[in-house]
C-alpha cells in the first residue's frame, strides 16, 4: 500500500503506530514521519500473522500476547531465542523487543508506540515491526472484532536524501536554542 497524500498518511499513523493512544499524540514527529512516508524513505508492509501455536499457558499481562506472537515470528524467522531479548536498552532506544542475527537487526513495539521511534529505530537498526492490537490466533473474544496485525517498516529508496534533510533540521533546531527556555 502507496501512503500519497498527508491525510493518508497521517490516519495511517494514527491508526498503526498510535493506534488512538493520546500519549503519544506528537504532531510534530507525525508530520515528519508522513512526510518519510509519503516519499517513500520509510517503507513498511503488513504480514499476516499465522501457523502460531496456542501458548501451553495464555498470557495475561499488557502486551504479553504480542510480545509471544512476536517472538514466535521471530524464531520463524530464523532468529535465535538467544538473541530475542525483550526491553532491552541499545544506542539509547528501548523497544519492547529487540533481535538480532547475522542478517538483520529488528525491533518491534507492541501496541501503540511513539512515533519518532520509527525513524530513530530505523537510523540504527535494518527493521521496526509493530504488532496492533486485536485478537491474537488463540483468541476468540466477542468484543474484540479484529486480529493483530504486524506492520514492518524499513528503509525506503529515498531514506538516504530525507534522513540527512531531518538531521540538518534537527541539528538547527538545537542551534537556535540557547536556553531551556526557548
Amino acid at each position: 500500500m502507496d501512503l500519497t497524500t498527508k491525510k493518508e498518511a497521517m490516519n495511517f499513523i494514527s491508526n498503526v503506530i498510535k493506534q488512538g493512544d493520546d500519549r503519544y499524540n506528537a504532531f510534530e514527529d507525525e508530520e515528519i514521519l508522513s512526510d518519510f512516508l509519503i516519499n517513500k524513505a520509510v517503507s513498511f508492509e503488513e504480514k499476516e500473522i499465522s501457523g502460531i501455536e496456542t501458548p501451553e499457558k495464555l498470557p495475561k499481562e499488557v502486551q504479553a500476547s504480542a510480545k509471544y506472537l512476536a517472538k514466535c515470528i521471530l524464531k520463524k524467522e530464523g532468529f535465535e531465542e538467544l538473541n530475542i531479548i525483550p526491553e532491552v536498552t541499545f544506542e539509547g532506544c528501548r523497544p519492547d523487543i529487540y533481535a538480532e542475527s547475522s542478517k538483520k537487526s529488528v525491533a518491534v513495539e507492541c501496541y501503540s508506540c511513539k512515533v519518532h521511534k520509527i525513524i530513530d529505530f530505523l537510523s540504527k537498526i535494518d527493521e521496526v515491526w509493530v504488532i496492533t492490537r486485536g485478537l491474537s490466533p488463540w483468541e476468540r473474544i466477542k468484543y474484540l472484532k479484529e486480529n493483530m496485525k504486524l506492520f514492518v517498516f524499513k528503509k525506503g529508496e529515498n531514506w538516504n536524501e530525507f534522513y540527512s534533510k531531518y538531521q540538518n533540521k534537527k541539528s538547527g533546531d538545537i542551534r537556535k536554542i540557547k536556553s531551556p527556555l526557548d
